[in-house]
């Protein structure tokens, strides 16, 4: 057991240029306040992660490398000009999307139909935009492949990687066409990068020897180099920039993007699988078709890759419908359930199945996966409070008591209000909330008197959206945010800090929305904006990092937590027994600079500690500095910024917290671990 530790905070206003390293013992003005190791709790592994769904162009056109939007016609009606989006001619071909031609594979009906006038000079074809525009990077292998077949020609195609203003900067020769689909593979080599993304695939042919003749398309693909190396894996510098802030949980596929518009658009797992050319595909529910290339298999590897745990959500009877109308949520009857359960049952299986055993455990080997996949949590659906009549009247206890019957280990997290009553009861329960800086600001301590009485909080959305209270779902010039802020991520810090001090109640958590396309999205704010070249890490993104990866066993108690009078300084302390190193992370999200004095009952065994922040660079308070955020032009407006402090005493210290800030001090100690 952890002896006492004991610390007295005392919160003044200073200015910038107090000494930061100054050791006292009192101030005339403090605010005492005490932290103590004599009631500590586990931080559970699980603390820290992400909720993902294909939103903002999240998935497709994001953290998956594909880089041709629309590759496969996907969730579009032939013969309309949307079904074009991203494709467009080159020197007067004449393009179409049919489905009038067999396709590929049964899964994707829709072709590229490719007709060349009579007369024709010079070459001709067609081009893809990506996903507004195409990252060309000298030294990277670029795998491509599409299948094509025509009744007449039979000439080489020539694909390139191109500027939208002709330069070339590869090429690869396709012979063979024939009557029938044939898939062709390819690479470039880029020996140059390109200056800026407005680059483009470009296929063509011979002008004069194609006049009047027609060739069909299907499936394009064309990938960079990815993450780890993965097989239609992920984009390299997205997959990075969220694997080193440590996530431990990873939630998918959604949100709503899981339910569907209706039953039969919602995501299903088995469509997710196997080849790409046997994925249909899917409308979302967030105005783009989805490919699925992005599957359960990815999902799952992905978790894997970066350590994530996988919180599974399964689909659980309800699709979103109308949005803007709730009740008219379509929902299905408890005597048509059973069909969806069994569903659920066999992607879980699907999972965690032996593959010598099982049937599905035999599908996923044959995918590429024989040992089975971890899991230990299922998500019952999504926001199930908007239709709490069915979820406590029937779907709950229809999904829980037959899959924990076949897999009884399993740990299943609820959707709806903690108050409604389910049977059986939740253990676990999933909690949503956007919302504007001084509502989490004021919950930082709102799990403080929390029963334990053995339910746990999945905190499996929240993110700061606005600076105003009444409207925060609303536009951006009613103080929705376009970009995380320094004031918004100082508030998501002070509630972090009371989630991590509850860490006993709250066993989970995951920021929402992960990623945003520039050029395509729906929701705003976001942890990381980008576009086909760069990405921006924003203010919230450095808290989720800074909290993630200083991490440690057991949470020092603070006393008092159960008021808010040590406004605006919100903290929490913890001890890791494996480093033996104490953190404190503290967010401060008023307007003035805070000196925390510090006394300790043990002593600190080193000379130094070290210190990571975020904060404004600018000293003196100015209208609207803690607003800053970081922007696809200016991402580095705020980073953080790391050094090292001297302890010239071994029981006390004091250090200052700018205004607006997020900071974690850790240092040595000894005779604190259990």
């Amino acid at each position: 057991m952890a002896r006492v530790l004991t610390a007295v905070l005392a919160a003044v206003a200073v200015s910038s240029a107090f000494p930061r390293t100054e050791a006292v013992l009192t101030a005339p003005n403090a605010l005492d306040l005490r932290i103590t190791t004599n009631m500590t709790s586990v931080i559970p592994s699980t603390l820290y992660g992400y909720m993902w769904e294909d939103i903002n162009h999240s998935g497709d056109g994001g953290l998956y490398a594909e880089l041709l939007q629309n590759r496969a016609f996907q969730g579009v009606l032939p013969g309309t000009q949307n079904a074009l989006n991203a494709w467009q001619p080159y020197n007067g071909a004449r393009l179409s999307v049919t489905d009038k031609t067999s396709g590929v594979t049964s899964a994707l009906p829709n072709s590229l139909q490719v007709q060349f006038p009579k007369t024709v000079f010079g070459p001709i074809g067609f081009e893809n935009t990506g996903y507004w525009g195409i990252k060309v990077q000298a030294g990277w292998t670029y795998n491509g492949s599409f299948y094509a077949k025509s009744d007449t020609l039979t000439g080489c195609i020539t694909a390139s990687l191109r500027s939208t203003t002709g330069t070339t900067f590869a090429t690869a020769t396709i012979k063979g066409i024939s009557s029938e689909w044939q898939k062709f593979t390819f690479q470039f080599e880029p020996k140059t990068s390109a200056p800026d993304t407005n680059n483009v695939f470009h296929v063509e042919v011979n002008g004069p020897e194609a006049a009047g003749q027609t060739i069909y398309f299907g499936m394009f693909s064309l990938c960079p180099p990815t993450y780890l190396g993965r097989e239609n894996g992920m984009r390299i510098d997205l997959a990075e920039a969220l694997a080193s802030t440590r996530p431990s949980v990873w939630r998918f596929p959604g949100g709503n993007n899981l339910e569907g518009e209706s039953w039969a658009e919602r995501w299903k797992w088995n469509e997710t699988i196997g080849p790409i050319e046997n994925r249909p595909g899917r409308v979302g529910d967030w105005g783009y078709p989805n490919t699925d290339g992005l599957g359960l298999l990815e999902y799952l590897n992905w978790a894997e890759d970066i350590g994530a745990e996988p919180i599974l959500g399964i689909w659980s009877g309800t699709s979103i419908g109308n949005y803007s109308d709730l009740p008219t949520w379509p929902i299905v009857p408890e005597a048509d359930l059973q069909p969806y359960i069994d569903d659920a049952i066999n992607e879980i299986e699907f999972i965690t199945a032996d593959a010598n055993s099982s049937e599905w455990g035999a599908l996923r080997a044959k995918y590429g996966r024989v040992q089975p996949y971890q899991l230990r949590y299922i998500e019952v659906g999504n926001e199930d409070q908007f239709q709490p009549e069915s979820y406590a009247g029937y779907r709950w206890k229809a999904f829980t008591s037959a899959i924990g019957e076949r897999f009884p280990d399993l740990q299943f997290i609820a959707t709806t209000y903690p108050s409604t009553a389910l049977d059986p009861p939740y253990m676990k329960i999933d909690y949503h909330q956007y919302a504007d800086l001084t509502w989490f600001e004021n919950a930082a301590f709102m799990f403080d008197n929390y029963p334990r009485n053995g339910t746990q909080y999945f905190v499996g959305e929240y993110a700061v959206t606005s600076t105003n209270a009444s409207d925060y779902l609303g536009t951006l010039d009613t103080g929705r945010l376009a970009y995380p802020s320094l004031a918004g991520a100082a508030a998501e810090a002070a509630f972090m800090t009371g989630m991590e001090r509850n860490s006993d109640v709250v066993f989970a958590s995951a920021y929402a929305p992960s990623l945003q396309h520039i050029r395509s999205y729906s929701w705003t704010p976001d942890l990381i904006t980008y576009d086909a070249g760069g990405i921006v890490r924003s203010t919230s993104y450095y808290v989720q990092q800074m909290f993630s990866v200083n991490r440690g066993t057991h949470v020092l108690v603070t006393t008092p937590p159960s008021t808010n009078d040590t406004a605006p300084l919100y903290w929490v302390a913890s001890h890791n027994n494996e480093t033996n190193l104490v953190f404190l992370k503290v967010a401060n999200t008023g307007p003035d600079d805070l000196v925390a004095y510090l006394h300790f009952d043990f002593n600190v065994t080193s000379l130094f500690g070290t210190a990571v922040q975020i904060s404004s660079p600018v000293l003196s308070p100015l209208t609207g500095q803690f607003n800053i955020t970081n922007t696809l032009e200016e991402p580095e407006n705020i980073i953080p910024a790391s050094s090292s402090f001297s302890i010239p005493y071994p029981d006390r210290y004091n250090y200052t917290f700018p205004a607006t800030s997020v900071t974690i001090l850790a240092f040595e100690a000894a005779g604190i671990g259990s």
